[in-house]
C-alpha cells in the first residue's frame, strides 16, 4: 500500500514538473520577419491555392505566433492579394511536429 502511494506521488510529481517543458498553451508572439516563419506564410499560402484553386497572392507576413503543443503550431496572419490586385488578410494555422519536418496546413480563413 506504501509503496503504491508513493509511486502515485512520484508520478503526479513528474507530470506536474514535466508538463510546463512540453506543451505552451497559450499563443506566443513570434518575429514575423524571421525568414523561416515567412517561408510558412508562403507555403501556407501556395497549400491553400493548391488545396482550393482560390489564386491569391502572397504579399507579406503581417503577425506571428507560435504554440507547443505535440509538435508546433504557428498562426500567421498574411496579407496577400486575390486575382483582382485587391488585398486581404488571412489567418492560417500550420502545425510542424518537429523543426525540419513536413508542414500541413490545419486551417487558411479570412482574418478579422
Amino acid at each position: 500500500m506504501r509503496a503504491s502511494l508513493l509511486l502515485a506521488v512520484a508520478i503526479v510529481a513528474i507530470y506536474v514538473l514535466s508538463t510546463p517543458a512540453m506543451a505552451v498553451l497559450e499563443w506566443i508572439p513570434v518575429d514575423s520577419k524571421d525568414p523561416q516563419i515567412e517561408e510558412y506564410g508562403k507555403w501556407a499560402v501556395q497549400e491553400h491555392v493548391k488545396q482550393t484553386n482560390d489564386p491569391i497572392k502572397f504579399n507579406k507576413l503581417v503577425s506571428a505566433d507560435k504554440k507547443i503543443l505535440i509538435g508546433f503550431y504557428f498562426r500567421l496572419i498574411i496579407d496577400a492579394s486575390n486575382n483582382n490586385g485587391t488585398d486581404g488578410k488571412y489567418q492560417a494555422v500550420v502545425h510542424q511536429m518537429d523543426w525540419g519536418e513536413k508542414l500541413s496546413l490545419v486551417s487558411f480563413n479570412p482574418a478579422n
